[in-house]
């Protein structure tokens, strides 16, 4: 499972397998999503996370986008681009997002 940082703060999710804890650092913005073991889903503080949207599972489609170029629009321009299309844009949204809320609302016209 991937998983995005859509907040503006670094979140740190803990995890112990065994005897062994491994920290798993989501880093927020434009950075790439992070791969994490199914079972963190099953932990109280990351469903909390999902939930409230500071965290969000990354599909294998969006994994495959994010490593290809965006073509040349900016961050900037994807933004306006979000905001005539209606969508409420949250500053720490990266590419990916920006181009998800554009299509959701694409369709919803």
């Amino acid at each position: 499972m991937f998983l995005k940082n859509e907040a503006a703060r670094l979140i740190t999710i803990n995890h112990l397998v065994g005897d062994k804890e491994t920290s798993y650092p989501i880093l927020p913005g434009e950075n790439p999503a992070v791969e994490v073991p199914d079972a963190v889903a099953k932990i109280d503080f990351v469903k909390a996370l999902l939930k409230n949207g500071d965290l969000r599972r990354v599909g294998a489609d969006e994994l495959e986008s994010e490593s290809e170029d965006d073509g040349d629009e900016s961050i900037d321009a994807l933004r306006e681009r979000a905001g005539r299309a209606g969508v409420s844009v949250n500053k720490t949204w990266g590419k990916a997002r920006l181009l998800d809320e554009i299509a959701k609302a694409a369709k919803t016209e």
